[in-house]
């Protein structure tokens, strides 16, 4: 499978993450700790007891993969049909249904629609696009640590574009909620690297860049599922690498870049994004 971030088409936001003085103020008197709200155990959704009403159905079986390779299709032609397609029988599903983890995987396609807008420069639209994800995460009741994880992301992800004086609050949300994922499940990998993907992206003169190593470290040390499922998320674990790689590269800790670069390649020999960072460390 590809990287999840796709790199080649991922919209940088670290330079426009951060633009009102009012985001100064959430980073710096806003800590993660006391910041997350009571949570009602009972009433947290569990995707391995919903993945038995889906045994029978084929759209959700490497679904997340189908998503992916929807993506890279519809890049591939300049034609998002294939992603279309895709959201469209999700819908239907979700109708029939009306499962969280359908949801869920309606939001992670989300993800990629707005990749692909962008890079055929329709920025408005890319924008309606997450935001849609964003929502239907928002208003979805019970969520587990997965939707959590996956909302964060997506908020985080949203400050690709002008937010305007909202941009404080949805960055203080992505970093609430990445917590939150963190709380319900700690063992949840991809809420340790979400979370540590805003901490990498928020400027160190707002707080940001003290906890992204601690937490990728953390998320390469879990496996992507605790028991493999195709109907369940697997995705950040090979993203984690990568972004470790790059916070040693940027601090030119070369020893530990070099090392992780070795273990995530290994893992993942496939990776364009790991791959790619190679030319770095050449001579380091």
């Amino acid at each position: 499978m590809g990287s999840y971030y796709t790199w080649n088409y991922k919209i940088q936001y670290t330079n426009i993450m951060i633009r009102t003085l009012l985001l100064s103020v959430i980073f710096l008197f806003t800590s993660c700790k006391g910041n997350t709200s009571k949570i009602d155990m009972s009433q947290i959704t569990s995707y391995q007891s919903q993945v038995n009403t889906f045994q029978s159905d084929s759209l959700l079986l490497g679904i997340q993969d189908k998503i992916y390779n929807a993506f890279v299709q519809s890049l591939m032609s300049k034609d998002n049909k294939s992603l279309t397609e895709l959201s469209f029988k999700l819908e239907e599903l979700n109708k029939e249904k009306q499962q969280n983890l359908i949801l869920y995987w309606r939001s992670y396609l989300q993800f990629y629609a707005s990749i692909y807008y962008l890079k055929i420069n329709n920025k408005e639209t890319a924008e309606k696009e997450v935001d849609k994800g964003v929502d239907w995460l928002k208003n979805m009741k019970n969520k587990n640590s997965e939707d959590y994880a996956l909302l964060a992301m997506l908020q985080g992800f949203s400050l690709s574009f002008e937010k305007g004086m909202k941009t404080p609050l949805i960055s203080s949300d992505a970093k609430k909620n990445a917590k939150q994922a963190i709380v319900i499940d700690s063992t949840n990998l991809r809420a340790y690297y979400v979370y540590a993907s805003n901490d990498f992206h928020t400027p160190s003169k707002y707080g940001g860049g003290k906890e992204a190593e601690e937490y990728l470290l953390k998320a390469i040390s879990l496996p992507s599922q605790k028991v493999k499922n195709e109907y369940l998320p697997s995705w950040g674990k090979e993203q984690a690498y990568e972004m470790l790689i790059k916070l040693y590269i940027k601090k030119e800790k070369w020893e530990s870049a070099k090392k992780y670069y070795q273990e995530g390649i290994k893992e993942f020999s496939e990776s364009y994004t790991i791959n790619q960072l190679a030319s770095k460390l050449v001579g380091k």
